[in-house]
């Protein structure tokens, strides 16, 4: 008797779930395409209000970046951590010696040769605001993926392969 029972009530709701694509309103099969997630190259929604971020970092303009200097001395450890960085967001496409010529250059426009001597005379507060904010073009920006420190760190070592 239930399991004749529990075998009706089955095939009840499944025969009320067919109907989605004319009216019903049961799905009970998701697809991948057809999910609340973000698209690729979407921006995020904005926060909710009220909400804050996790790593709060104070608003800054490209002309008041320019006026910064790293604070973190170019030490070993620096060195090292920014070279490591460097090679995990930097290299794909600056290349290891930082010449616009990594690995996936040929498959977008040109990166920036970072050791040209245009690049030399800027400030390191130029390019922390490029690292954290992107260039408004191709380069994304890497504020999320980088704390502060481990920004001038990269920055510190993009300084060694400077030099000529």
């Amino acid at each position: 008797m239930w399991r004749c029972s529990a075998s009706a009530l089955a095939a009840v709701l499944l025969a009320g779930c067919t109907q989605y694509p004319t009216g019903g309103n049961v799905r009970l099969h998701l697809d991948m395409v057809d999910q609340p997630s973000y698209r690729p190259q979407r921006d995020p929604l904005p926060l909710p209000e009220g909400s804050l971020p996790i790593r709060a970092e104070p608003a800054i303009t490209q002309e008041q970046a320019a006026q910064l200097s790293s604070p973190v001395s170019a030490d070993a450890a620096s060195l090292a951590r920014g070279r490591y960085l460097f090679e995990i967001y930097c290299l794909p496409c600056h290349g290891a010696a930082a010449k616009g010529n990594g690995p996936i250059a040929p498959k977008i426009t040109t990166p920036a040769d970072l050791t040209a001597d245009k690049y030399r005379a800027y400030k390191d507060g130029f390019f922390f605001y490029v690292i954290r904010s992107g260039n408004g073009g191709l380069m994304p920006p890497q504020a999320e993926s980088m704390y502060p420190r481990e920004r001038w760190d990269v920055i510190n070592y993009l300084r060694t392969l400077q030099k000529p």
